[in-house]
């Protein structure tokens, strides 16, 4: 459905290899050395943004979300938004990856039925290079950190709203410090 290698070295635009989800690039150091090729920097002002669109929405049907990331810093509280659809206020849900003060990652969804957050795996500050997942389910919630799966039972319903999507910042805030590469979306 999406996916951003992060390959490019100049210009403005984040290009999607499968679906045509072009994204738009503010304050993002290009060309950093990548989990495979280049990778994107982001240096606490940074972020991405991909214009809304059907097919980023899960809906009631199962969404994998992927990046790789590295940094060797942890952020104040509340944590730094690695991406994210929507958020927590949002008519039709969010969806998201966020990197927490104790080094973890965590993924959150708000659908119909609720929401669900689940912060777990090991600490990732340590400068080497983490694959990250967030699975939803229609009974349950998981974080993937390199292969190693942690699961929370959630029903959290539909998720649908026509908000942008945004990586390495909550629209305005909470901006990343480190690395990403790899990015992709995925539903079914």
């Amino acid at each position: 459905m999406a996916l951003w290698h992060m390959d490019e070295t100049s210009g403005t635009v984040m290009t999607d290899s499968v679906g045509g989800h072009t994204g738009s690039l503010h304050s993002v150091q290009l060309g950093q050395p990548g989990f495979l090729g280049t990778a994107y920097g982001f240096s606490g002002s940074g972020y991405v943004s991909v214009p809304s669109a059907a097919d980023l929405n899960p809906g009631s049907a199962n969404l994998t979300v992927t990046i790789h990331i590295k940094t060797t810093s942890a952020p104040a509280t509340p944590d730094w938004d690695i991406i994210r659809k929507g958020l927590y206020t949002t008519p039709g849900g969010e969806w998201k990856m966020e990197y927490q003060p104790s080094g973890q990652a965590s993924c959150g969804f708000k659908g119909s039925s609720g929401y669900s957050e689940l912060i777990a795996g090991p600490s990732i500050k340590d400068g080497r290079w983490h694959t990250v997942q967030c699975r939803k389910t229609s009974s349950s919630i998981q974080v993937i950190v390199d292969g190693q799966a942690f699961s929370k039972a959630a029903n959290v319903g539909s998720i649908a709203n026509s908000v942008d999507m945004a990586i390495g910042a909550r629209p305005g805030s909470e901006y990343f410090r480190g690395s990403l590469d790899e990015a992709s979306v995925t539903l079914g």
